[in-house]
C-alpha cells in the first residue's frame, strides 16, 4: 500500500457517521502516531450550560478515534479493533477545542498498545488513555 492510500484510510475515519456527529479531525498520522481533534460545541457538553463541562464519553470517542488514526498510519494495518481502553480524566474542557496525540507504544503481531494524551487549547491535559488494539 502507497503512502497516498495510507493516508486515505486514516482520513476514511472522518466520514464514519458518529466520528461525523462529533466533528471528529485527523491532523496529523504517520509512523504510529496521530493528532486528532474535536471541535468545541454544545451538544458535546453535560448538563448545566454553556459552562458545563464536555461529557466524558465525548473525550473517550476521541481518544479511541486518535488512537485508531495511529494504527492506521503503520504500512502494516490491514484491519483493526479497540480491544480495551483505561481513560483517566485528569480535568474538565470547558468550552474549548480538544486535541488527542495518540502514539503506539508496542506492536506485536496481533495486538498493539498505545498512549492517547486528550488536552484542551491551551494545552492542559484532560484525560490521559491506555488502549489495546487487535491489528492484523
Amino acid at each position: 500500500m502507497t503512502t497516498d492510500e495510507r493516508i486515505a484510510i486514516v482520513k476514511a475515519l472522518e466520514q464514519a457517521p458518529f466520528s461525523k456527529v462529533l466533528g471528529l479531525k485527523v491532523e496529523h498520522a504517520r509512523d504510529g502516531e496521530a493528532i486528532a481533534r474535536m471541535p468545541a460545541d454544545a451538544s458535546l457538553l453535560n448538563p448545566g450550560g454553556p459552562q458545563a463541562p464536555i461529557h466524558g464519553g465525548a473525550i473517550a470517542t476521541l481518544a479511541d478515534f486518535a488512537a485508531c488514526a495511529a494504527v492506521w498510519s503503520l504500512p502494516e494495518t490491514v484491519t483493526s479493533a479497540t480491544i480495551s481502553m483505561t481513560i483517566n480524566y485528569t480535568g474538565p474542557g470547558v468550552q474549548t477545542d480538544l486535541v488527542a496525540r495518540a502514539r503506539v507504544r508496542r506492536k506485536g503481531k496481533r495486538i498493539a498498545s498505545l498512549t492517547v494524551e486528550v488536552t484542551d487549547a491551551r494545552g492542559a491535559l484532560i484525560a490521559d488513555a491506555l488502549i489495546t488494539y487487535k491489528i492484523a
